[in-house]
């Protein structure tokens, strides 16, 4: 294998080098600079730049090489079906009209921009985003990119017979072919989840000209990406080769992809530990699914030489009062439950350990969530436990519950595909309510059927679940909306309704925050739900020897794609 180095004037990188530290140091948290594919916002408040940025590679980039890598195939090459592990095998191939920087961890409106989109602006009302395409991209058959591919792809992303992500796009109206190389999107209304929409990983733009194509097959596989498939054998691996032709260089004007080839194997959960353990694996997975204890353990013991970046998820848990069943109808009941919680306790019943969630954090992620320090206030946290105690007791006597009360806690018996146990935080939470409010808890860990008959029939008091809401907090509403399908606790508060419907149409960045954030304060003012810190982290293994790799607070991101990775094999 032959490596060569990236051209670039030494001193210049140098310079460029010694002016962005300089920049990070000044900016205790920095928001990206207006670039070209940037729309014009206001800036931000300092209590609103809680932007993390990813660590910046300061090694010169290198050609060549293979990066071996672990993912499930997925059932479906087809972005817009929604399917399991989808992402990383379709992001290599396909492009999307924006998405997010990762430059940052955030996956917030800030930090979109432009992919096939070289740059967009929006009209006054919000109502219609004009795009401008890069020009000069193919598809992998040679065939040129227009505007009529992405008229096809948004077409066909929200319409419900054909996606399985259309839901995501209430406001979306129509798309217009203004040239070969702009289109002008037109929306029902304001809004600013469209655009977090279209930067989800799933919205990928597909080819018109291969519309019909068996999106199980390899032959689906034609997009404008940075690597072209070049062998799929199912449930054992997909092959890719560097795409000579892709349309994106770095700011020194070398040309992306830096590898030659990427390689993603079948390997199963446990087996792809034990892969990347034995060093058949250069980075473990690029998109990580629950990890536990045990198995965090075993790779960091295994592979202590090993690289790991730590990554917050974007769904929380939280545990559902259900408002409808008395004594639970009270706030003052609520609040003294609330009070005696521990948040690093409840992860460690869910995950083993306090690094696997965010102690202290309301219920969104700290990227919209508010301050932590707010939350303690709001929840009655800022006092010592002795404190918390006693004043729950005090509401207790107050509401008539002195010598407690019985209920019910239900959840699914495992968070979702990992051994995280719902289960587990319902232990600690039922002991500490024994212990300090006299409240005595059944437990029932249900499965399938069980658990939807017992939601459907109303026979549970608190229901631990997850609450995702992804990169657009509007989805609160299905939560915590009068009526909503998520609403496990009954709730409803007519000023908070107003608030989530308003939040879609407000475009600002401020704005929109400070209304996240008067929600927020609502939620934890009301108590329909207690937030339990659980934000199940993932953590991705790498070698040393993968150099650029940044890994996004969410499930799935552009950091799949790898097209600005390489590989020091001087450290190999």
């Amino acid at each position: 294998m032959i490596y060569r180095r990236l051209s670039v004037n030494k001193w210049l990188f140098d310079t460029i080098i010694v002016l962005s530290l300089i920049l990070l140091l000044a900016c205790s948290l920095v928001v990206k600079e207006k670039s070209p594919e940037a729309i014009p916002q206001a800036p931000v408040p300092t209590e609103f730049k809680r932007l993390t940025p990813n660590l910046v590679e300061t090694s010169m980039p290198v050609y060549g090489g293979t990066l071996t890598v672990s993912l499930p195939t997925p059932r479906s090459f087809d972005g817009h079906q929604n399917v399991g592990y989808g992402p990383p095998a379709v992001l290599p191939t396909f492009n999307q009209l924006v998405m997010f920087d990762n430059t940052y961890k955030e996956c917030v409106p800030e930090t979109i921009i432009g992919d096939l989109a070289e740059s967009w602006e929006q009209s006054q009302d919000g109502t219609e985003i004009t795009f401008r395409l890069h020009q000069g991209v193919t598809w992998h058959d040679g065939m040129p990119f227009t505007a009529d591919d992405v008229v096809y792809s948004l077409d066909k992303m929200t319409d419900p017979k054909r996606s399985a992500i259309s839901e995501r796009f209430p406001a979306y109206e129509s798309t217009e072919r203004t040239n070969d190389n702009t289109v002008k999107i037109n929306l029902k209304y304001a809004s600013a989840g469209f655009l977090l929409a279209l930067a989800n990983p799933d919205s990928v733009i597909q080819a018109q000209h291969l519309a019909g194509t068996d999106d199980t097959s390899a032959d689906f596989m034609i997009g404008t990406g940075p690597w072209i498939l070049n062998e799929y054998l199912p449930r054992v691996h997909l092959k890719y080769k560097r795409n000579p032709s892709y349309f994106k260089k770095d700011r020194y004007g070398n040309q992306f992809p830096y590898l030659d080839e990427l390689y993603f194997v079948q390997t199963g959960s446990t087996g792809g530990d034990d892969a990347f353990v034995a060093g058949q694996l250069d980075v473990r997975s690029a998109y990580v699914s629950g990890i536990t204890l045990d198995r965090y353990q075993y790779m960091k013991k295994g592979a202590p030489e090993a690289l790991i970046e730590p990554k917050s998820s974007e769904a929380g848990v939280a545990l559902y009062l259900n408002m409808k069943h008395k004594p639970l109808d009270d706030i003052r009941v609520r609040r003294a439950m609330g009070l005696i919680i521990d948040q690093r306790n409840l992860i460690v019943g869910h995950s083993g350990d306090p690094i696997f969630g965010i102690p202290g954090q309301g219920f969104l992620q700290p990227a919209f969530g508010l301050p932590k320090g707010e939350v303690a206030k709001f929840m009655g946290w800022d006092v010592p436990m002795e404190d918390r105690i006693a004043e729950a007791q005090r509401l207790m006597t107050e509401a008539g519950y002195a010598d407690g009360f019985q209920l019910n806690m239900i959840s699914s018996a495992a968070a979702g595909q990992t051994t995280q146990d719902y289960v587990g935080t319902n232990l600690v939470f039922a002991d500490a309510l024994r212990r300090y409010l006299k409240i005595n808890c059944e437990i029932y860990p249900l499965t399938g059927a069980e658990l939807t008959l017992r939601l459907k029939e109303d026979k549970y008091d608190i229901y631990t679940n997850a609450l995702d809401v992804g990169q657009d907090p509007a989805q609160l509403l299905a939560y915590f909306g009068s009526g909503g399908q998520g609403n496990y606790s009954h709730y409803s508060n007519i000023d908070l309704d107003i608030l989530l419907g308003e939040l879609d149409i407000i475009i600002n960045p401020i704005k929109r925050q400070e209304q996240i954030w008067e929600i927020e304060r609502l939620l934890l003012t009301d108590l329909p739900a207690l937030p339990t810190g659980i934000f199940p982290m993932r953590f991705m293994f790498y070698y040393p020897y993968v150099k650029n790799l940044r890994y996004m607070n969410a499930l799935y991101s552009n950091v799949c794609r790898f097209e600005d990775v390489w590989i020091d094999n001087s450290i190999k």
